[in-house]
């Protein structure tokens, strides 16, 4: 069988997908929306982060991931600066290149999938979250941990995220998601986009 690279995921499919009843009915009877959306609105009103409060939100990020968080790596000084400068960065709108990806990625369990809510929490309106239920949609069926969980593939789906977040169709398939759960009334059409995908599969 020949290698899969290309997703299969197209915007048109993700517009079939939240128009399904059968997704919708997902989202509309799914609970702790606002829970994790408390998260987001709590690092919002933070101005300058310190080392401290990465940690914790980092923590708190893990709280709703199956993965165990592991004791932080070990970062000296200037990569503590480094890693605060590009958190910062994240969370004024800038879009973060592979190298301060990776700088994330390291600091988050080096882990994709946590770097991608980690930033998702910074700025939900330009970072989306990745995992491995999003990944089997957006990819394909049976993709595996070795080919989901790179930054390469993160850089692919977030670039795409970013596209398709400015077609008209998809501002308007969002705001008839949101308005299926009271608890989603102040997430953003990236939110919307990745519950779609994350509610594609059961």
């Amino acid at each position: 069988m020949a290698k899969r690279s290309a997703p299969e995921m197209t915007m048109a499919g993700w517009l079939a997908l939240a128009r399904s009843a059968t997704v919708q009915g997902r989202i509309t009877d799914e609970g702790g929306f606002d829970d994790f959306e408390s998260i987001v609105r709590v690092v919002a009103r933070r101005g300058a982060l310190d080392w401290d409060e990465v940690v914790a939100i980092l923590h708190m990020v893990y709280g709703w991931m199956p993965t165990m968080l592991r004791p932080t790596v070990a970062h000296t000084e200037a990569e503590r600066t480094h890693l605060l400068t590009t958190l910062e960065a994240a969370k004024r709108g800038e879009l973060l290149d592979a190298k301060q990806l990776a700088c994330v990625q390291r600091f988050a369990n080096r882990s994709v999938v946590g770097a991608s809510k980690l930033l998702h929490v910074l700025n939900p309106v330009n970072y989306v979250i990745w995992d491995s239920r999003v990944a089997k949609v957006f990819l394909w069926d049976g993709v595996t941990p070795a080919t989901y969980s790179t930054l390469e593939r993160y850089v692919e789906y977030l670039t795409a995220m970013r596209q398709w977040v400015k077609a008209p169709d998809v501002t308007r398939a969002c705001a008839d998601i949101r308005a299926l759960n009271p608890s989603l009334a102040g997430a953003g059409d990236m939110r919307m986009i990745e519950l779609v995908l994350f509610r594609g599969i059961e």
